[in-house]
């Protein structure tokens, strides 16, 4: 049975734009792409390694809300602005956050996102403990 996963005070709740940040189902969470928007709709940093930490801080509590955490990322999929310039300093950025190999990942060059000066936004699906 399908459920939302109430998002942590910490982070931006999406429920206002038409959706919510994560819905499990079974054993397995799924999230919205998530980014480095602070709880009151700021973008935080202005730089890809600023951005990378602070996208997975939110993802980490998204999911620990959801009774998951980092290391049980099933799958991920990276959009990143100017992949050029950013995807070298993103993969080195999240390398050391996520240090185990262990889930699946893409990641897609794009020439913008949603929200001005975001330069990364990460969807994933995890497993819960």
């Amino acid at each position: 049975m399908k459920q939302v996963v109430p998002s942590p005070a910490t982070v931006l709740p999406y429920e206002p734009f038409g959706f919510t940040n994560c819905v499990r189902e079974g054993s397995v969470l799924y999230l919205s792409g998530i980014s480095a928007i602070d709880p009151d709709g700021k973008v935080v940093g202005d730089d890809i390694a600023t951005q990378t930490a602070y996208t997975y801080r939110n993802i980490g509590l998204v999911l620990r809300a959801g009774g998951s955490d980092l290391d049980r990322i099933l799958q991920m999929t990276s959009f990143v602005v100017d992949l050029a310039r950013n995807g070298g300093p993103y993969v080195k950025a999240r390398q050391k956050i996520l240090t185990k190999p262990t889930f699946t990942s893409a990641t897609i060059g794009i020439s913008a996102l949603m929200v001005p000066g975001l330069l990364l936004e990460v969807q994933c699906t995890a497993a819960i403990r």
